[in-house]
C-alpha cells in the first residue's frame, strides 16, 4: 500500500507552505504529493472548499526543485479547461525536470459554472477528455506525431521535450462515475475515485473488471487508488464523544488503530494507493497528523 498527501484545498495555505508540506511528506516516507485543479472558484462554492488553488504544474515544479524522490501527482487536471497540446508540453516538462516523478491524474470536470466562465462547453467535456488523452499519448510517445480528431488535428510537427518516463507518465483517471471507470479501462493506467467506502469501492471494482474483460484488458494492469479525507482522533477527542460511526463522511476518521483496520479493508479488495486530504486547521496541526500517520499507521503496511 502506498500513501500520498494532497495539497490542502479546504483551507487557504501560503504558496511556500505547500513546499514545506511536500518536504515533510517526503521525509516521513509518504510516496506522493498531489495538486488539485480549479482555475477560478465561483462565489457560491466558496466555503465548500478553499478559494485558493495554485496552478498545479507550477506548484509541482516548485516542489520538484525541493524534493528528490516523492511522486508528483495531479488529482486531477480538468482536461477540457485548457488546450491539450499546451497541457502535454507542461506535463512533459514537469516529468523531465523531476526525473520521471509525474503521475498524471485527469478528469472531465463537474463544475458547470467554471466551464461557463472559461467559455468551454460543459456538454462536450467527456468527448474532449477522451480526445485529449489520445493526443497526449501521440505527442509523448511518437517522434513524428500525427492526429486527426474532432477538436484538434496536427501532422508534420516536432514535439519536445518528451517525458522522462517511457513511454510516458502514467495516466490515472479521476472520478466516481461509470463513465470515469470506462475511461480508465479504455485509456488510463489507473483509476482514482473520491470518498468511497470499501463496500462501494468493491462494487465499482467488480464493474471495472467486467468492463476490462469485455475490452480484453487485464484489470491487473490498472492501478486502483482512492482519494479521501483524514483526521486522526486524539484520546481526548474520543473520550469527549466526537468520534462517530463509519457513516461519517470523512472515511479515515478515528483513532490510529481504527484507521489502520479500515485501510486493511481497502487493501484486501485490491486498493494499492490512497491519497489523503488531511483535515487540519493549521499547518502545525497538519504536520502533526502527517507525523502520527507515518509513525502509527504506515508501518502496518
Amino acid at each position: 500500500m502506498q500513501f500520498g498527501i494532497t495539497i490542502p484545498i479546504l483551507r487557504n495555505v501560503e504558496a511556500h507552505a505547500n513546499i514545506e508540506i511536500a518536504k515533510r511528506a517526503e521525509g516521513l516516507g509518504f510516496d506522493s504529493i498531489w495538486a488539485s485543479d480549479h482555475i477560478i472558484v465561483p462565489n457560491q462554492y466558496v466555503g465548500r472548499f478553499s478559494e485558493t488553488f495554485y496552478d498545479p504544474f507550477v506548484i509541482l515544479a516548485s516542489i520538484a526543485a525541493y524534493t528528490s524522490k516523492i511522486k508528483l501527482g495531479t488529482s486531477v487536471i480538468v482536461l477540457p479547461y485548457r488546450n491539450p497540446i499546451a497541457v502535454a508540453k507542461a506535463a512533459a516538462t514537469l516529468d523531465a525536470l523531476s526525473n520521471g516523478r509525474l503521475i498524471f491524474g485527469v478528469a472531465s470536470g463537474w463544475l458547470k459554472e467554471e466551464f461557463d466562465i472559461l467559455s468551454v462547453s460543459f456538454h462536450e467535456r467527456g468527448k474532449r477528455t477522451d480526445e485529449y488523452i489520445r493526443i497526449f499519448k501521440e505527442l509523448w510517445e511518437n517522434y513524428d506525431p500525427k492526429f486527426e480528431g474532432e477538436f484538434y488535428s496536427f501532422s508534420d510537427i516536432k514535439f519536445y521535450p518528451k517525458p522522462y518516463q517511457k513511454p510516458r507518465p502514467p495516466i490515472w483517471i479521476g472520478g466516481n462515475s461509470r463513465k470515469a471507470i470506462r475511461r480508465a479501462v479504455e485509456l488510463g493506467d489507473g483509476w482514482q475515485p473520491v470518498g468511497l467506502s470499501p463496500e462501494e469501492m468493491e462494487g465499482e471494482l467488480n464493474y471495472l473488471k467486467r468492463i476490462a474483460n469485455e475490452w480484453g484488458r487485464e484489470s491487473s494492469t490498472i492501478v486502483f487508488s482512492l482519494r479521501s479525507r483524514l483526521h486522526i482522533l486524539s484520546t481526548g477527542e474520543k473520550q469527549s464523544g466526537k468520534i462517530e460511526s463509519r457513516r461519517h463522511p470523512f472515511l479515515f476518521y478515528g483513532t490510529s488503530e481504527e484507521i489502520t483496520d479500515y485501510i486493511w479493508r481497502f487493501k484486501d479488495i485490491g486498493i494499492s494507493h490512497i491519497a489523503l486530504d488531511v483535515l487540519a486547521r493549521s499547518d502545525e496541526e497538519m504536520f502533526d497528523i502527517m507525523e502520527r500517520f507515518s509513525r502509527e499507521i504506515m508501518p502496518a503496511f
